[in-house]
């Protein structure tokens, strides 16, 4: 049984519900989804710079008096550097050139032979990371692989010097294995999506930006799982929007190391080169769904076929709370026989509801914020629901256990957590300095052989 949203005094037998196929029709009239697929350049941009920080990370600082990025802008480097060092490669130079493997599907799974009707079809609208709770407007992501091939090529004075290096990059480079490493990745979000966002939200758009860039990003952040970030992006010398991804499953596999016979000048033997070549597994967003009651022109739109959203309001419980915070997770209490057989006063233990591996848990963020002297209820709220009604309760965050005023009546409860997601998303985005880095490896990085 559950309520009526027409009606919510009356409730409904299970024989008066829609059919999940008539929920799909219904929902289906008053929603449409559209594609928009990201930038290719700024995924491909970042994987080369992360596997640059990779290569380089294996040597000490400075180690490297030169270096050299195929396809990079060419006035780059005089942006850095003295017109000398541009003119004269010193040495030990560093040489990279990535190059996409643009027949990789993963094994016929990233293909794009369905059309964009069966696009739309597959995405997954029950797993939308953001949702705005007054016009409920949602955005989800669905991602691939993209597979990238990078030579390093290191040139050398002596013979001896490249001697000793193949040696150290058999070792420090996994020669011939594979390697798993977890990244913090920043993914661009493109433009005309968070335009789109914002006119449907009504915040100001003047000549295509957002005129209360703050104003529209602590919206996005309170309404989102995962934060948004507004910075520069130096390939288009403009502002763009991000959205940082934590713990992105990079795989690496590395070649033989090969050393060449130099060049001759004169009398000596100079340039020697050592070089490796690593295929590179990166994450990166196939197409951003983006559901919502007016159409919008982005690259793959389908003004035809309308797709459904399920309504995400159960039974009695509110989605969002007083203070405007959306739920973050519910879970269901079930009593002890014999303790709700005594019809006491009910002491429920959070602790590992919230306690997990990741860097940005509750419980970390809840220790943080414990530590400033401000109590974790500035941005968790949690409340019980027993009997179709929420029943009163008294939190001690230093245990981090819930102890109700009443007796309970049914040995079943509901727990429902609300957070404040922009207090969430701000911390994640101080903590890992998300302003002045865009890829990173994860603190925790495991690093797995295979």
């Amino acid at each position: 049984m559950t309520y009526d949203h027409n009606n919510p005094k009356y409730l409904r037998t299970f024989y008066d519900l829609p059919s999940p196929i008539e929920e799909l029709d219904i929902f289906r009239k008053e929603n449409m989804l559209s594609l928009c697929v990201p930038s290719v350049s700024s995924s491909y941009s970042v994987c080369v710079e992360f596997m640059r920080k990779w290569f380089k990370s294996k040597f000490v600082p400075d180690f490297f008096k030169s270096e050299f990025i195929a396809g990079k802008n060419i006035l780059s480097d005089f942006m850095r550097k003295e017109m000398i060092d541009n003119i004269r490669r010193n040495k030990p130079a560093l040489a990279i050139r990535p190059q996409i493997d643009y027949t990789f599907d993963r094994e016929n799974t990233d293909l794009y032979l369905y059309g964009r009707n069966i696009f739309i079809e597959r995405s997954r609208f029950k797993s939308c990371f953001f949702v705005n709770p007054v016009n409920k407007n949602m955005v989800s992501l669905e991602l691939e692989q993209m597979k990238v091939d990078f030579a390093f090529r290191v040139k050398l004075n002596s013979y001896n010097t490249a001697v000793d290096l193949f040696k150290f990059m058999q070792i420090a480079c996994r020669s011939q294995a594979s390697e798993t490493i977890y990244a913090d990745i920043d993914f661009q979000v493109p433009k005309a999506l968070m335009i789109a966002i914002a006119c449907d939200a009504k915040f100001e758009v003047v000549n295509g930006e957002v005129v209360d860039n703050c104003a529209f990003l602590r919206f996005l952040n309170k309404h989102s799982r995962l934060p948004f970030v507004y910075k520069f992006r130096g390939t288009k010398g403009e502002c763009e929007y991000f959205m940082k991804m934590t713990k992105m499953y990079v795989h690496l596999r590395a070649s033989e190391v090969d050393i060449d016979d130099g060049e001759r000048e004169g009398q000596t033997d100079n340039n020697f080169i050592v070089s490796i070549n690593v295929e590179c597994l990166f994450p990166v967003p196939k197409f951003y769904a983006y559901y919502s009651k007016v159409n919008h022109n982005f690259v793959l739109n389908n003004s035809d076929l309308k797709c459904t959203i399920y309504n995400l309001y159960i039974g009695p419980v509110p989605y969002i709370n007083d203070k405007g915070w959306n739920q973050y997770m519910t879970t269901d209490y079930i009593e002890d026989l014999d303790v709700y057989h005594k019809h006491e006063k009910s002491v429920i233990c959070f602790k590992d509801l919230i306690r997990s591996s990741m860097e940005n848990s509750l419980f970390k963020i809840s220790e943080f914020t414990k530590d400033m002297f401000i109590s974790p209820s500035a941005f968790i709220d949690i409340k019980l629901f027993n009997n179709n009604r929420e029943e009163p309760i008294e939190i001690d965050w230093n245990t981090y256990t819930i102890t109700t005023v009443n007796v309970l009546k049914d040995q079943i409860s509901e727990l429902v957590f609300y957070v404040d997601l922009e207090y969430i998303n701000n911390y994640a985005i101080n903590q890992q300095k998300g302003y002045s880095r865009r890829v990173e490896q994860s603190a925790s990085n495991k690093y797995v052989g295979g």
